[in-house]
């Protein structure tokens, strides 16, 4: 098994509070000598929020796509079932899994 190297940065530049816009999440992905990892999708990762704004819930995955650059992906996730985006923190724990490769880091939003 090898390391996946991840780092996550999240942003809320169209879900708000009361909608169910897609939030955010972009990752990095490397190997453990820093080469980018591509040829990642939807099932490769997974995203739980940890931590969500008080009343918040749990997330769906709506898409996966790879960045311009090797190895970035754009994750959106949006409120499960009809649930809306609530004020507040979201702390999301992701991980991905490629074959025996594995690796996880968490994202942080302000939903506002």
């Amino acid at each position: 098994m090898a390391r996946l190297v991840l780092t996550a940065f999240s942003e809320d530049t169209i879900a708000a509070p009361g909608n169910r816009q897609p939030n955010y999440i972009i990752v990095s992905a490397t190997d453990v000598n820093g080469a980018p990892v591509t040829g990642l999708g939807m099932s490769n990762f997974k995203v739980d929020p940890m931590i969500v704004g008080p009343g918040g819930a749990l997330v769906n995955m709506t898409g996966v796509t790879a960045g311009r650059l090797p190895g970035f992906y754009h994750i959106n996730v949006v409120p499960i079932n009809t649930q809306t985006w609530k004020a507040g923190v979201y702390i999301f724990a992701i991980a991905a899994e490629r074959g025996t490769d594995r690796g996880q880091t968490l994202a942080t939003v302000l939903m506002d």
